[in-house]
């Protein structure tokens, strides 16, 4: 997280948009088509934003707004139409793949930032934290650009919140918090006070990050896990206390 991207859009987190931006940018394309972008546009349209299109392949599903085939034709449709745009895709590396195609496509999305790991990031003009209407996001939080904080989340003081990351329904990150870029804290779990989780990680849902506890990168925590003490990159951890499978299994014998 790094310059005008590490900022969430005001003192009351009801609304995506940030004073004269409003009369710039009159409506958004989301990236997704599944059931993550169902969620995501729900919460736009409950906030009075007006989507113009979709991304990606419907599956079947009907939707009340233009689908764009592709990942070009929203990138070609944001620049063109001077749109905002909304990650919506769970999986965590297209996620992020996609707010570098949107950093990258400036001047006309407005790159302003680099990723930690130094790639171009979009302008809080084009890509904005977005946080649902029923969720609370503490004043001196800092949101990186494309977070999504959907209903009933909280985020406390003094957090940090990496660019495409995803707080989903329900989930707690708690006061002092560092979320890495294209995390996914899932419906339910919870980040306890002081604790850091890192880029691409999965706290799954109703997961518990212990107070101080470090997460590395690329890590998946299973649901119900209960983290207390360190994890490192890459790992796979389940259980309570959270453990990797084969020690657990071992443990068992």
């Amino acid at each position: 997280m790094t310059g005008p991207n590490a900022a969430h859009p005001g003192p009351r987190a009801t609304s995506p948009r940030a004073g004269a931006q409003e009369a710039d940018r009159a409506g958004w394309v989301v990236f997704g088509a599944g059931g993550h972008a169902r969620a995501v546009v729900d919460v736009l349209e409950r906030l009075g934003e007006t989507v113009v299109a979709v991304v990606g392949d419907a599956g079947g599903r009907d939707w009340h707004v233009e689908v764009l085939p592709d990942d070009p034709a929203g990138l070609a449709h944001v620049a063109a139409g001077g749109l905002r745009a909304a990650v919506a895709v769970g999986a965590a590396v297209p996620r992020l793949r996609i707010l570098t195609q949107l950093g990258e496509s400036a001047p006309s999305t407005g790159r302003s930032a680099r990723s930690t790991e130094g790639t171009a990031l979009p302008s809080a003009e084009v890509a904005p934290p977005l946080i649902a209407a029923s969720a609370t996001v503490a004043r001196d939080a800092v949101l990186g650009a494309g977070t999504v904080v959907l209903e009933h989340a909280h985020v406390g003081p003094g957090s940090r919140l990496g660019a495409g990351t995803i707080v989903n329904t329900g989930a707690i990150v708690e006061h002092d918090c560092a979320v890495g870029e294209g995390a996914h804290i899932a419906p339910g779990a919870v980040l306890l006070g002081g604790a850091s989780v890192g880029a691409r990680t999965l706290v799954g849902s109703g997961a518990r990050v212990l107070p101080s506890v470090t997460v590395g990168s690329d890590v998946t925590a299973g649901a119900g896990a209960v983290l207390t003490r360190a994890v490192a990159d890459g790992l796979v951890v389940v259980g309570a206390p959270a453990a990797s499978p084969a020690s657990r299994a071992g443990a068992d014998r």
